[in-house]
């Protein structure tokens, strides 16, 4: 009978890790979604300035067409490669912004939870030690 008794905690064990563990799964989900959303937001962006260049590149080889002579299409094309500098430098920018930003989200977030269910864990323990 007494044997009965001790073993009906070790059964409810596995619940109260579940329940400290949760926590985890739902900032690492949470995380997830913020770096999605963050990068939805990085290739927005790169579209957009795909498309400006596109446009750019248009307009230039038209400019090109028409020039009068070889220096103002030679100008019309520098135009165009210091606006497709620029925006390669743009998408570099976004790039490393939203790596950092990833980064510091998931870092931050997760870091806390860990440390939470760690000291929850530590008190399940400690809990378990005193009823055995």
């Amino acid at each position: 009978m007494n044997d009965s008794v001790l073993l009906f905690p070790n059964i409810l064990q596995p619940t109260a890790t579940l329940k400290t563990i949760a926590p985890l799964g739902v900032k690492f989900w949470e995380s997830q979604e913020a770096v999605l959303n963050g990068l939805r937001q990085y290739s927005e962006g790169w579209f957009a300035r795909r498309q400006q260049g596109t446009h750019a590149a248009l307009e230039a080889a038209r400019k090109i067409g028409e020039a009068a002579t070889p220096v103002d299409a030679f100008r019309e094309y520098q135009d165009w490669l210091n606006g497709a500098m620029s925006r390669l430098i743009e998408d570099g920018n976004a790039y490393q912004q939203q790596v950092l930003n990833a980064g510091t989200k998931a870092t931050a977030s997760f870091s806390a939870e860990v440390e939470s269910v760690a000291k929850s864990a530590s008190r399940t323990y400690e809990e378990q030690q005193n009823v055995g």
